[in-house]
C-alpha cells in the first residue's frame, strides 16, 4: 500500500481471529465479545510539530473498537481501518 496520511493517523488491517469451542466449533470474532481489536499497521503518518510518529509499517497494533474508522479503499477494494496514534493501548 502507497499513498499519504494525515501525521500521527495510522491506516491498518485488522487481525481477525477465529476461536474455537469446546466442541470444536469455530466461531467469528464477529459473534465474540471482544473489548478489543488487533491489527497491522500498513501505511503510517508522518510526525507532527508536537509529536514523533512511533510506529511503524508492520508493527502489531492494539486498540478499542471504538476509536476506528473502517473503510473500503477504492483501489483494492479491501477494508481498512483508520486511526490516530493517541488511541493506541499498545503496539509493538
Amino acid at each position: 500500500m502507497t499513498g499519504k496520511i494525515l501525521p500521527l493517523f495510522i491506516l491498518a488491517k485488522e487481525i481477525k481471529k477465529e476461536e474455537k469451542t469446546d466442541k470444536g466449533i469455530f466461531l467469528p470474532t464477529a459473534v465474540m465479545k471482544q473489548p478489543t481489536i488487533t491489527a497491522e499497521a500498513v501505511l503510517v503518518g508522518e510526525s507532527s510539530k508536537n509529536d514523533e510518529m512511533k510506529v511503524k509499517v508492520g508493527d502489531k497494533l492494539l486498540f478499542s473498537p471504538n476509536v476506528i474508522r473502517k473503510f473500503i479503499h477504492p483501489e483494492d477494494k479491501q477494508e481498512y481501518l483508520l486511526l490516530h496514534q493517541k488511541d493506541l493501548l499498545l503496539f509493538w
